[in-house]
């Protein structure tokens, strides 16, 4: 139960960061707001790591796992995120995040495609219900303007 909870708080913290975006991204450019954020961001790390003693982990990173961390970086951190804030910046924050956050559809496909992992049923039923997700925000997009 207790990691239960800190699922949910984690969600909530999610929740409430866009609104934050948006907000920033009112007077700023998507790559301003990145550039701040990620300077903010990697201060702290680099802080609670030589705090905490982390960093020493760093040298057992081998070539691969480096890779595949600088790959998750780039698509998730920079591509992702600068594809993420202009749609914010262009339109409706509640229509926009739930789009974004559709990302497990797509994981469970790579999963499939890249890990070899199986589409089981109740994983099939998630993604159907993702999709239904998907049709009823857009429903009315056609009508409905961003503000």
């Amino acid at each position: 139960m207790k990691t239960a909870a800190l699922a949910l708080l984690v969600a909530s913290i999610w929740g409430i960061t866009p609104i934050f975006e948006k907000l920033s991204l009112i007077k700023a450019s998507p790559l301003t707001v990145m550039t701040i954020r990620f300077i903010f961001t990697t201060t702290i790390v680099v802080v609670i790591s030589l705090v905490t003693g982390g960093y020493k982990e760093l040298g057992a990173v081998d070539g691969k796992t480096f890779l595949w961390i600088i790959l998750a970086g780039i698509l998730g951190g920079i591509v992702g995120l600068f594809i993420y804030f202009f749609a914010l910046k262009q339109d409706l924050t509640s229509r926009i995040v739930p789009i974004a956050a559709t990302f497990p559809l797509f994981t469970a496909l790579y999963a499939s495609i890249f890990l070899r992992e199986a589409i089981t049923l109740p994983r099939l039923a998630g993604i159907v219900l993702i999709v239904a997700g998907l049709i009823l925000i857009n429903w009315n997009n056609v009508v409905s303007k961003p503000e």
